[in-house]
């Protein structure tokens, strides 16, 4: 028997004959009896084919931070398609809303538009390399940047047995079809672990570019940086003359309306942002300092795309900034992650279950083991078949997160109280069917 209704069930079938394995994207494959089609959203709420509602913790990964079809959002699109949507030209939505992002993130002097966080990110990338005439880039294990190569090894699906000693670890590949050439360009160390850097930079550091992190592991738990950690990499690309880039794909306008620097107080050069830029509209951007971009000013270094910067797209980020810039969407996700992330401490802890709260009231993990991760490696640590389980039964019991606990449950502004304790009455009535 299949995890959804007879008609979400036909309507994958349907889709499965024209999309591959039914999808547009390879994470949202979930098996052929296990593969939701999603009919519409409203708020909190997302419904199948079948007309069941669920309560929504995926929130396309995190977009939709002021709940789905929000009234402001939809009204600025709608009115912005009736006049236009891509020239190739600036256009005044354009203008409005870079002037809106600058605002609110305080280590933007300059930005350009893209479309996605993997464009966000590679194009930060071929930055950083122009910038400062370097190759090579840092990234973190268990750290997602986006599909394009220069990001794909050791992300959160990584094997932990296959990355090598903490000392010198190996950049392990997560897909076929990367040329093994790209890998000679990457350097992987373990989050949280200053000593690591150092030893990489002292050795390496001046072939590389950039030390690119995320201020909180977005697909880890939401892992967020021990005390230091994140002046401690500030201080290490400072001294080496590399570039400090935050990718705030999932951190932006979702932690803060700053961000991670608002979060967290450390500024970096430059930061990529998408997802809740714009409440599920597909917008992203790379700003950061005027004098690292005014490398694309000068000419030579490319940074293209024919939809950034649509008219769609702009008028849906600066609705959404506007929202969220009054500080009641943050006041409301606040009470109600804070409720979710100790509710599910609280249930494990009441049936013996060992279970740590990670994250962010915007971003809650819940890691099942003895103790709090420190980085990926940790993962071995963590009950990966029991969550598997409950998160099936609790998706039966109309409560929608992701299956594996290393994608956060995301809060919107649109989560009500109710909805929370309707979570978490699913959520202990799975947990105790898995423990029989």
């Amino acid at each position: 028997m299949g995890l959804f209704g007879d008609k979400t069930a036909s309507w994958f079938q349907r889709g499965n004959r024209v999309l591959v394995n039914g999808v547009s994207s390879g994470f949202r494959y979930w098996g052929d009896d296990a593969t939701v089609v999603i009919e519409r959203g409203q708020g909190a709420y997302i419904f199948d084919m079948d007309g069941k509602r669920y309560i929504d913790y995926h929130l396309g990964f995190g977009p939709v931070i002021l709940g789905h079809g929000h009234p402001a959002v939809a009204a600025a699109v709608a009115e912005a398609a009736g006049e236009g949507t891509t020239f190739a030209m600036t256009t005044r939505r354009e203008i409005e809303a870079a002037e809106k992002v600058k605002e609110a993130v305080g280590y933007i002097e300059a930005m350009r538009f893209t479309n996605t966080g993997t464009e966000a990110t590679l194009h930060a990338i071929r930055l950083a390399r122009a910038a400062t005439g370097r190759e090579v880039i840092v990234k973190f294990e268990g750290a997602y940047h986006g599909a394009h190569d220069y990001v794909l090894f050791s992300t959160s699906g990584a094997v932990v047995s296959h990355l090598g000693s903490r000392r010198s670890p190996l950049p392990l590949q997560s897909s076929s079809g990367i040329p093994e050439a790209v890998r000679a360009m990457v350097r992987t160390v373990p989050f949280n672990d200053l000593d690591a850097m150092e030893l990489l930079l002292r050795t390496d550091g001046h072939h590389v570019a950039a030390l690119l992190v995320e201020p909180m592991l977005g697909n880890f738990f939401g892992l967020v940086p021990q005390p230091g950690y994140l002046e401690g990499l500030r201080r290490l690309a400072d001294e080496h003359g590399c570039l400090l880039i935050f990718d705030e794909v999932k951190t932006g306008f979702r932690v803060a309306l700053g961000g991670a620097e608002e979060l967290f107080g450390v500024s970096p050069d430059l930061g990529t942002f998408a997802k809740a830029m714009g409440n599920g509209f597909p917008v992203a951007a790379v700003g950061g300092r005027q004098a690292v971009m005014d490398v694309w000013a000068g000419g030579g270094v490319t940074q293209a795309g024919t939809y950034s910067g649509n008219a769609l797209s702009a008028a849906a980020a600066a609705a959404t900034i506007d929202v969220l810039a009054t500080g009641e969407p943050y006041a409301a996700i606040e009470k109600t992650g804070s409720a979710l992330l100790d509710g599910l401490v609280r249930i494990c802890a009441d049936h013996g279950v060992p279970a740590q709260g990670v994250g962010h009231p915007s971003m809650v993990g819940l890691f099942l083991g003895e103790a709090p991760p420190r980085d990926f490696r940790d993962v071995v640590n963590h009950d990966e078949d029991l969550y598997g389980r409950v998160v099936m039964g609790m998706i039966r019991r109309g409560v929608f997160p992701v299956d594996d606990a290393r994608e956060p449950m995301f809060l919107s502004a649109a989560h009500t109280d109710e909805d929370i304790a309707t979570t978490l009455t699913a959520f202990e009535d799975a947990l105790v069917e898995e423990l029989g």
